[in-house]
């Protein structure tokens, strides 16, 4: 009775629009807490502060910080109050009665005093059913913070090869520009000479005039796809522009995987799946609980009253009577539930299995695309060698070496479209399979530390 005197009391949280901003543009990749996450992640001391951030500390950042995470793992600790409650047992319930009678003849005293407890008691198991039901769906909550985090991450890469991406070719349209002011140069030294129509040095003004529209537009996209990169990482932009980023590091030549591996990886590894699976195991235990349910519980109603002098106990017995229903409908509700589930995971399945197979048709077209303009290229840097060799020895002008040196550049910046193209593929794939091609994580093995650790650093202001 004591312990049931223990209440808690209500404690108002009020959302404050510019409180959450704040706390959002104080996500400090240098705090205590994410220090002390990195060092749980195998990080060294001496390795902290972070120098240059790749691909593995930004993820390990966007896993700390995003805040989709916090939603998950909202949602989860939910789930896990909900597996409180379904086992919680009844409580017990307590009645009285005090009766006046206007009889006192015979010297009896004009009143009566009576007590009974409830004692609710579930029958057919539904207790369990209940727990069952509960479980599943917490460890379908559980498995969805994996599943966001794996979306995290994959977006996180997505902008850091767009990034990147867009980086390389600025710098080889620079290049490009480079080589088209020397061309236009020479023609119009040529021009001047007399020795070519002003045609052909317009066209060259024109090829030049592009270039540098072209330099201008990736120029301006880095700023934005640097802030979709902050974003993705949890981060505001203004502390985001304080990190040094690692050079990106060419993946390592990709294994070929056959479409039984691949599918096979998919339909086992996915989380989403797993989750289906769980959700599955909840209609499961919910028809369950509502079968059990046409057994009606019992409540048993001991008592003791003191009526007038004659002392009395009773003991009452209640149920509900499901002769007329017998929790039909609910029951016919739960086999739908049970059946919507089970199409919905067999659709899912479905889709993962298309989209498998058209991933890995994109992948290897990539490949072979990849090949052809590295062969290209190849043939293209033989080109110049030998435009080199005749320029040196007065077999070409300056103008054929200039020409040889942007179909080079030009072949270049086809490998890294290519390249561009093959990574998109690959992280395609990689959504679909939900593993790294190249057997690199890149993420914690287990997500619930960023749980922990996030919910035991400090409150920020």
């Amino acid at each position: 009775m004591l312990a049931a005197c223990g209440f808690q009391t209500y404690s108002a949280k009020p959302i404050s629009p510019a409180q959450s901003a704040a706390s959002y543009r104080s996500h400090d990749p240098n705090s205590e807490a994410f220090r002390a996450y990195l060092i749980a992640q195998g990080y060294q001391t001496d390795q902290l502060p972070i120098k240059q951030w790749g691909t593995r500390e930004l993820t390990l950042c966007s896993l700390f910080f995003h805040p989709d995470l916090d939603v998950a793992r909202a949602q989860w600790r939910s789930a896990q109050a909900e597996e409180i409650t379904a086992g919680q047992r009844p409580d017990l319930g307590v009645s009285g009665r005090l009766e006046n009678h206007s009889d006192t003849s015979g010297g009896r005293p004009p009143w009566t005093y009576g007590l009974a407890i409830d004692i609710p008691i579930a029958t057919a198991n539904k207790s369990q059913a209940k727990k069952d039901r509960a479980s599943s769906l917490s460890e379908a909550a559980r498995l969805e913070i994996a599943q966001t985090a794996w979306q995290v991450r994959s977006r996180l890469l997505a902008s850091l090869s767009d990034y990147y991406a867009s980086l390389q070719q600025a710098q080889i349209l620079q290049q490009e520009l480079n080589l088209r002011n020397e061309i236009v140069a020479i023609l119009d030294a040529r021009l001047d000479a007399g020795l070519i129509s002003n045609v052909e040095a317009s066209n060259a003004r024109l090829l030049r005039q592009k270039t540098r529209l072209l330099l201008d537009a990736e120029n301006g996209r880095l700023p934005e796809l640097s802030s979709v990169i902050a974003n993705n990482a949890g981060l505001s932009a203004a502390v985001f522009k304080q990190l040094d980023l690692a050079n990106p590091v060419k993946p390592s030549a990709l294994p070929t995987i056959s479409s039984e591996q691949a599918q096979e990886d998919a339909l086992l590894n996915r989380l989403d799946i797993r989750a289906a699976l769980a959700r599955y195991a909840a209609a499961e235990a919910k028809l369950h609980l509502e079968i059990a349910r046409q057994y009606p519980d019992i409540t048993l109603s001991p008592g003791f009253s003191y009526d007038q002098g004659d002392r009395l106990w009773s003991l009452g017995i209640s149920t509900l009577l499901t002769l007329i229903n017998k929790n039909k409908g609910l029951i016919e509700e739960s086999k739908a539930l049970r059946e919507v589930e089970a199409a919905q995971f067999e659709a899912l399945q479905a889709k993962v299995i298309g989209d498998l197979e058209q991933a890995r048709a994109r992948y290897q077209a990539a490949m072979d695309d990849l090949d052809k303009a590295r062969q290209l290229q190849i043939n293209q840097q033989a080109s110049l060698k030998e435009a080199g060799k005749q320029f040196d020895v007065g077999y070409a002008d300056r103008l054929d070496l200039t020409t040889a040196k942007l179909e080079n550049l030009l072949a270049e910046q086809s490998v890294l479209n290519t390249e561009l193209k093959l990574q998109r593929a690959v992280s395609a794939l990689e959504n679909i399979m939900q593993r790294p091609l190249d057997g690199n994580l890149a993420m914690p093995s287990n997500i619930e530390q960023a749980v922990r650790a996030k919910e035991q650093a400090p409150e920020r202001p």
